[in-house]
């Protein structure tokens, strides 16, 4: 792949997709190849993707660059969302 930090979060968010599907393997004996394009469930692919994309950005930009800043930034904003949203459902669910 010509730019290898999209590779690097393609390959994070792949790994996530493919533990997910691993676990439900094992724990249910029944392969659903719908985990490799369902959102939701833990690992979270969106945190491994934006993890994934910050921190190859930081190791071939620098810690000091803005374009780390921004990367590290947009990380966050997605991990909190992906956690808020996580919370909230499990309270809905706790709820009905």
């Amino acid at each position: 792949m010509g730019n290898l930090t999209i590779g690097c979060a393609l390959a994070a968010w792949m790994l996530a997709q493919a533990i997910k599907f691993t676990r439900h393997l094992v724990q249910h004996r029944t392969l659903d190849f719908g985990f490799f394009v369902s959102t939701g469930g833990m690992p979270s692919a969106h945190s491994a993707m934006v993890t994934a994309l910050a921190t190859s950005i930081g190791l071939r930009e620098g810690l000091g660059s803005p374009l780390f800043a921004v990367t590290l930034a947009f990380a966050v904003v997605v991990m909190f969302d992906a956690q808020s949203v996580r919370r909230a459902a499990g309270q809905q669910a706790r709820l009905l």
